[in-house]
């Protein structure tokens, strides 16, 4: 979440979170989308904002993502989206999406699943920039060459490996390290960003104290359930 307005990505585990953390999701204006997997995206829970179910906002709720998100969606839900008062937003790699408060989010392609154009979103908030790097593994050349130059202030990135070392549709923690480096390298990270491990699974075999020893000496955060980042 990025204050109230927007979500990136809609998981199964969305409604567990919003009793656990008091979300306010009929607040929401903005659901950017990575992928179709549903560890990310659960677009049955939508259809709920019908009449019947629920007191349905009256602002619509804009479900921006790839093909395979839309015709998830519409399987989900049905094609009258209206009626959910739902838009989708068929997204473009690199091409720019505003959002409204000065907030704007890119789609990058990430390097997760060749079978659909999954993404990453680098988000401008007014003078702040925050990579979104979840689900991916070592960037393709256009998204670091697209990267390069910007300065990120926060940079979120994937962990799913942990002490595995791999790139291919994922990263491990030395992967990380690299990224962050990378970053730098191309002049794609502030001098006082922030840099975060997120996204992990059991199947890399360490605890959140494993972890934490292991970016500690990198300067790099280990992230958990509630955690809030200000910008």
């Amino acid at each position: 979440m990025l204050g109230e307005r927007l979500r990136v990505d809609f998981g199964p585990d969305t409604n567990c979170h919003q009793l656990e953390y008091n979300l306010d999701l009929g607040a929401l204006e903005h659901l950017l989308i990575t992928h179709s997997h549903d560890d990310h995206w659960a677009p049955m829970d939508l259809n709920y904002r019908r009449k019947g179910f629920s007191v349905v906002p009256q602002h619509a709720l804009h479900v921006w993502g790839n093909d395979a998100v839309g015709a998830s969606l519409r399987s989900a839900c049905g094609w009258d989206l209206e009626a959910l008062r739902m838009q989708f937003h068929q997204i473009e790699a690199f091409r720019e999406i505003a959002l409204g408060d000065g907030i704007t989010a890119v789609p990058i392609p990430a390097a997760h699943d060749p079978k659909e154009m999954c993404v990453n979103y680098r988000i401008h908030v007014q003078d702040r920039v925050v990579l979104l790097g979840h689900d991916t593994g070592w960037y393709p050349e256009d998204t670091w060459d697209f990267l390069s130059g910007v300065p990120i202030h926060i940079a979120v990135l994937d962990c799913t490996y942990g002490p595995v070392e791999s790139c291919e549709g994922h990263m491990g923690c030395s992967w990380v390290v690299r990224a962050r480096d990378e970053l730098a390298r191309r002049g794609a990270l502030a001098p006082d960003a922030r840099v975060i491990a997120t996204h992990f699974s059991h199947n890399g075999g360490w605890l959140h104290e494993d972890l934490e020893a292991y970016f500690a000496p990198h300067g790099i955060e280990v992230a958990y359930d509630g955690m809030r980042v200000t910008c």
